[in-house]
């Protein structure tokens, strides 16, 4: 076989985390790019992009992941990747649920950390048919309520035009069935806690997992860039629904992971996306998970 003619082994990766099995599944990539990257001069974030072995211009291959957990006999998605939205570079999460060997159907509930195309267009299929016939699919009020106001759709514009019909094409079937729960509590489920991280979108959150044993926080779009965010955490995205409220949101759950030893499931870090957040001077750093076989059964 030659090398063009190979393909890469579906994406995901599975661990147990004290009580709980993580499944990263990679949905793609998309493009993050310097000049969207703000709080820092371009100089300074191309020479960071070009240490970390980057491309000056930024990331083209960044990341996107969801995750499965499994727990007390329940199958939970955080995120469902992007679907059919944004073209065929994505949209290959529930090829890597079904490598793993987990039927869409088996899933209880989906956890979104916020409505953007690549967190929730995996919901349904590009009929608009709901991929998680089972499942309620959880979100932030806040979230919700933003993204579906009929009025702020009608007024924007380009890209955020489409991120309000998409988050509405996706959650529609769920909202027609009595399946989504726009929650307003602190917590999603039993055992999941709810941190709000606004700032990125409306409603953006994290979701802390296991916190009486190894906690897990999935912590959705708290960092796009990785050669950058993690060493000057004030710098902020362009795709930021509100930039300083992110870079704020951002330093709190930054601190808050690194002082508590959590582990992190994040969506836009190299894959699969799991490990620590360490301090270094006056940022930090990240220890990924390592690679290992999975305990053998009792």
């Amino acid at each position: 076989m030659s090398l063009t003619s190979r393909r890469q082994a579906p994406g995901f990766q599975s661990y147990r985390l004290g009580s709980l099995s993580v499944t990263a599944l990679y949905d793609g990539f998309v493009p993050i790019l310097a000049e969207d990257l703000h709080g820092e001069p371009r100089s300074e974030i191309r020479r960071r992009l070009v240490d970390a072995h980057l491309p000056e211009e930024g990331d083209p291959h960044t990341a996107v992941i969801g995750f499965l957990v499994e727990h007390d006999g329940r199958r939970v998605l955080v995120d469902a990747g992007s679907g059919t939205t944004l073209g065929p570079h994505t949209g290959h999460l529930l090829a890597g649920l079904s490598a793993a060997g987990v039927a869409a159907d088996s899933i209880d509930d989906v956890l979104v950390t916020h409505l953007h195309p690549d967190h929730c267009g995996g919901l349904v299929t590009g009929d608009g048919e709901p991929v998680y016939h089972r499942a309620v699919v959880h979100v932030a009020r806040t979230e919700v309520d933003h993204w579906l106001d009929e009025e702020r759709t009608a007024r924007a514009e380009g890209v955020q035009k489409q991120i309000h019909e998409a988050a509405a094409f996706a959650l529609e079937p769920y909202r027609r069935t009595g399946r989504l729960d726009a929650f307003d509590t602190l917590d999603a489920l039993p055992g999941v806690r709810v941190l709000d991280q606004h700032g990125h979108t409306a409603g953006h959150s994290g979701y802390l997992f296991g916190e009486d044993d190894q906690p897990v926080l999935f912590w959705g779009d708290t960092v796009h860039s990785h050669a950058v965010q993690l060493p000057c955490p004030h710098v902020s995205i362009a795709i930021d629904s509100d930039e300083a409220r992110a870079v704020e949101a951002r330093q709190k759950i930054f601190d808050r992971v690194a002082t508590q030893g959590w582990w992190v499931a994040a969506a836009h870090l190299p894959f699969p996306g799991l490990g620590h957040l360490q301090r270094l001077g006056d940022g930090y750093s990240w220890a990924p998970v390592h690679f290992k076989p999975l305990p053998l059964p009792e």
